[in-house]
C-alpha cells in the first residue's frame, strides 16, 4: 500500500473537501449542475491526484500529479471567485487561507520531488 493517507497534504485536502462542500450548499438551486458540481469535482480532484501520484513508481511521476492537484486547487479558487462575483457567496478568508497554505505545501513537496530529495 502506498500510504497516501499518511501525507499531511492529503489530510488537509480531505478537510478542504468538507469545507468546500459546506460552502457549496449556499449556492442557488439554479447552479446545482453547473458551479456547484464543478466546484465539488475540482476540490475532490485535489485529494485524488495526491493519492494517485503517491502510488506512482517515481518521484517525478508523483510530482507531476502534484502539479495537477495544484491546478485543481486553482480551479476551486477561480470558481469561488466567480461565485463571489455573482453574489452567490461572500468571500471566506479562512477558506482562502486554507487553500493558500495547502497550495504552498503541495508546491514545496513537488519541488523536493523534482530535485530528488
Amino acid at each position: 500500500m502506498n500510504m497516501y493517507q499518511e501525507l499531511e497534504i492529503w489530510k488537509e485536502s480531505v478537510k478542504l473537501i468538507k469545507d468546500v462542500y459546506k460552502v457549496s450548499e449556499q449556492l442557488p438551486k439554479s447552479e446545482e449542475y453547473v458551479l456547484k458540481q464543478q466546484l465539488r469535482r475540482a476540490v475532490v480532484s485535489v485529494a485524488l491526484n495526491i493519492a494517485e501520484g503517491k502510488s506512482r513508481k517515481t518521484a517525478k511521476d508523483f510530482g507531476s500529479f502534484l502539479v495537477i492537484a495544484n491546478a485543481s486547487l486553482s480551479e476551486v479558487d477561480a470558481i469561488l471567485a466567480v461565485c463571489e462575483e455573482l453574489d452567490y457567496l461572500k468571500e471566506d478568508k479562512i477558506l482562502k487561507e486554507k487553500m493558500y497554505v495547502l497550495g504552498k505545501r503541495i508546491n514545496a513537496l513537488k519541488t523536493k520531488l523534482f530535485r530528488g530529495f
